[in-house]
């Protein structure tokens, strides 16, 4: 071999040489950096040994301190528990399971007052021979060695049923026993002497007592609760619950009420019973009545009452049978008072109205006066007849109002007008001072407003002598949107006591003695007037003084009809000085009042002498009252014609239909005292226009023709009424007014007298024989169908509360009271004919 080929092997065992140590080198850096890692976590682990071993170390020193700490709490719980069961006044002891006392409490062992051999130690049936032997519990004649054997046969039974002793002071102390895991015993021992004292007394109710836990189990019932459900008695022991009491009951027949429906009545008995409260009554098979209260206590529980009631369920039976007859009796009254009322007022129909025609024909002066007393007479027996039946209302409770839309000042003036002749024959002013920024429509009952009104102004004319009676009303929107409206009555009469204002409210009450009274009445007035503003809701007063007058004053609510609203003129330009001439000074001061509250100057004066002097310095217009001091009012206003003074007058009378008005006079209008605003203004609005001329009609006469004699058409009227003289009345109401009559006498006849000939208008009496006004009038509307109605007019004698509403709702269209007066007869036939009678005139 060469040397190049001995170089090259050499290269190449040189180069194989370097690439196996560079190889080892690469092992050897691995096995370097896997040893490094190596040793670097078990670098780590060391550490994390370490750390371990301190914190072991650490919870180790924690625990042995904790473990310090709670020995101590241990200690001082032991200390504390064993201080609260020395405090405690119930005994507590505990026995091992070999039954001897390992320890109590001082509670427990100062029942045994000191004896040494009840200690620590000491066995059970020891401590029992102790309580024997020491006479320290009352066996209530038990024998003692049985009683020894009772109580430690106690012991063997699981639970340890509870035992109450009663010891030689008679104090009452109760026994509970209970087992330990360890097979030993611990024993509570409870004074419930205070308890046992409140059974006692539970026990001495009269009444049943009955308490439940909150599982519905029985705790204790007394004896009386057993007595009163002996069936169910033997089932009622500590423990049961009520659902179970009440299945013993029901198979024992104990629930009458309960038979062919068991469990219905088993669950609607137990949802009852769950209800948090309940009280209701429970009739038993002895027919003895239970009233049940029951109420759930704190802890979920129900305690419960049972009272026997028996008595007073037959007390309300009697009541309620009295109730009945008394109520049967006072309906009796009703019909009695509702038929006499109909008995007087049909034969008063005839008196009163036979004395009203009487009137209207030619009499001497004696006969006048003999038919004015007649009508009057009658009229006063038929206020008497109200009065009665109100009362009798008031009494049944059954007086109601019956709200509608009325205008409050006609309503006034209304009553106004019907005691106007009795105010005038007796020279007495009435005056009506309206508030003249109260509206005047309201919604209430106008008929009894009105009889309120009739009450008090009619006793302010009866007891006035002279003077004046004054209504003055005001009012004030409410808060609720209602007006509260004040209307007093003023009077100059005689005046009333002081010991008898609050007596005049009082039914059959009068301000004079009995026996020498000068003034009639029933004294229910004022009786019935106060219940009647009390039912709308308002109040009633008075104030008054001897010799000098009274004012009797109300309040009441009432609805507005629309939005508020104030009546006022609409005065010429020229018209701006006024002269009131007028000497009586409170009509003087409310025309005075009116006048300035429409921008007018005013001015006045209480003669004819002065009035001519005033006009002589300039006036627009003179207001006057007809009679004056020196003069009347009609003479007043010829002299101012006569003396060139053309000077419009509107002239104020008590009775204008009186006043014959030449025709040089420059009289504007004749108005009624009191004078409605609207009239008043009415008048204010024509002055300075041509002054009417003589027998024209003043500006408030009725626009609209009143049936008369002249008129060309005759209505044909069909009349059922069966009793003559009332038919007689009616012929005679009727021979000067447009009407051709034709009478049925009863029901019956007025149907068939319909069929016969369709009238123009049916009055109808209501009371007939064989078929009544009501019956007749279904079968009329059932003949017409749903053709035209032909108005029908009740005319009946009966005014008890609710008969308006029986009649109408029978299809009757209006309703008119005997006994009948020609102007109310007169103003329906207008009401419901009148277009027939206006026709005639315009087709003649």
């Amino acid at each position: 071999m060469d040397l190049a080929d001995r170089l090259a092997e050499e290269r190449r065992a040189r180069l194989a040489a370097e690439r196996l140590l560079e190889l080892k080198q690469k092992e050897l850096f691995e096995a370097n950096r896997r040893l490094g890692d190596h040793a670097l976590k078990l670098s780590h682990e060391i550490r994390e040994t370490r750390t371990e071993v301190a914190q072991v170390r650490t919870q180790h020193q924690r625990v042995v301190q904790e473990l310090g700490q709670a020995t101590e709490k241990i200690e001082v719980v032991t200390e504390q528990l064993w201080s609260a069961l020395e405090t405690i006044r119930d005994g507590f002891a505990m026995f091992n399971r070999n039954g001897r006392l390992e320890l109590a409490n001082p509670a427990y062992l100062s029942a045994f007052e000191g004896l040494e051999c009840v200690a620590p130690g000491a066995s059970y049936a020891n401590v029992l021979a102790a309580l024997v032997d020491e006479g320290i519990v009352d066996l209530q004649g038990e024998d003692a060695q049985g009683w020894q054997l009772r109580m430690l046969g106690r012991w063997e039974q699981n639970p340890i049923p509870n035992e109450t002793l009663r010891m030689w002071n008679g104090r009452f102390i109760k026994v509970r026993d209970r087992h330990l895991p360890d097979g030993g015993v611990v024993s509570l021992s409870v004074d419930i002497t205070d308890l046992m004292r409140m059974w006692s007394a539970v026990e001495e109710l009269p009444d049943g007592f009955v308490i439940y836990d909150a599982e519905d189990r029985l705790l204790m019932c007394n004896r009386p609760y057993k007595d009163y459900y002996k069936p169910s008695a033997p089932a009622m022991k500590r423990g049961a619950t009520f659902e179970e009491i009440l299945r013993y009951g029901l198979k024992q027949g104990q629930y009458a009420d309960a038979v062919g429906r068991e469990e219905e009545w088993l669950e609607e008995r137990l949802i009852k019973h769950r209800a948090n409260e309940i009280e209701h009554e429970q009739q038993l098979e002895d027919g003895r009545w239970l009233r049940i209260y029951e109420r759930e206590t704190t802890d979920g529980g129900r305690v419960g009452l049972r009272v026997d009631i028996t008595q007073i369920k037959r007390d309300q039976q009697r009541l309620k049978e009295a109730t009945i007859r008394a109520e049967a009796a006072n309906r009796a009254k009703s019909a009695f008072l509702a038929n006499m009322s109909h008995e007087i007022r049909t034969p008063m129909n005839g008196v009163v109205g036979m004395a009203d025609l009487m009137l209207d024909t030619e009499l001497s002066a004696e006969q006048k006066l003999y038919a004015d007393t007649i009508r009057s007479s009658g009229e006063a027996l038929l206020v008497i007849i109200n009065d009665i039946l109100d009362y009798s209302k008031i009494e049944a409770e059954k007086l109601a109002l019956h709200p509608e839309p009325f205008d409050l000042e006609a309503a006034i003036l209304e009553v106004v007008m019907l005691l106007q002749p009795t105010a005038r024959d007796k020279d007495i002013a009435l005056l009506v001072d309206y508030d003249m920024f109260l509206p005047t429509r309201f919604i209430g009952d106008p008929g009894r407003i009105r009889q309120i009104l009739t009450n008090l102004l009619g006793n302010a004319v009866k007891f006035t002598v002279q003077g004046h009676v004054l209504i003055r009303v005001v009012g004030a929107p409410d808060i609720d949107g209602r007006s509260s409206v004040h209307i007093t009555i003023e009077d100059t009469g005689i005046g009333i006591p002081p010991d008898k204002v609050n007596h005049v409210f009082g039914e059959f009450n009068q301000v004079e003695d009995d026996r020498n009274r000068n003034f009639e009445g029933t004294g229910l007035g004022l009786a019935i007037t106060r219940r009647l503003v009390e039912l709308m809701e308002g109040e009633v007063w008075v104030d008054s003084e001897v010799g000098k007058g009274s004012c009797f004053g109300l309040r009441i609510l009432l609805d507005a009809e629309d939005a508020q609203t104030f009546d006022t003129a609409q005065l010429p330009r020229r018209l701006q000085r006024v002269l009131v001439v007028d000497d009586h000074s409170p009509h003087r001061a409310i025309l005075t009042k009116q006048l300035s509250l429409l921008g007018l100057e005013i001015s006045y004066c209480a003669t004819g002498s002065e009035a001519i002097d005033h006009v002589q310095t300039g006036t627009d217009l003179l207001v006057v009252e007809y009679e004056l001091p020196d003069m009347t009012g009609l003479e007043l206003a010829q002299q101012l014609r006569q003396a060139n003074f053309d000077v419009p007058v509107i002239l104020f009378a008590d009775n204008p239909g009186q006043v014959r008005r030449p025709s040089d006079t420059p009289l504007l209008a004749v108005l009624q005292k009191p004078v409605p605003r609207r009239v008043l203004f009415n008048a204010l609005e024509q002055v300075h226009q041509v002054v009417p001329r003589s027998g024209s009609a003043p500006p408030d006469a009725p626009q609209s023709p009143a049936p008369s004699a002249s008129s060309s058409v005759k209505l044909d009227v069909l009349v059922a009424e069966d009793n003559k003289t009332n038919q007689l009345v009616l012929s005679k109401m009727a021979k000067n007014l447009p009407l051709e009559l034709r009478f049925a006498n009863n029901g019956v006849e007025a149907v068939e007298a319909f069929r016969e000939r369709r009238p123009d208008l049916i009055l109808m009496d209501i009371s007939m024989p064989r078929m009544d006004g009501k019956q007749a009038t279904r079968e009329i509307r059932r003949l017409e169908a749903d053709g035209p109605h032909v108005p029908i007019i009740a005319v009946t004698a009966h005014a008890m509360a609710g008969d308006r509403e029986s009649i109408m709702e029978a299809g009757l269209s209006d309703y008119l009271t005997k006994p009948l007066r020609k102007a109310e007869l007169t103003a329906k036939i207008q009401q419901f004919a009148g277009h027939l009678l206006n026709k005639g005139q315009d087709d003649a």
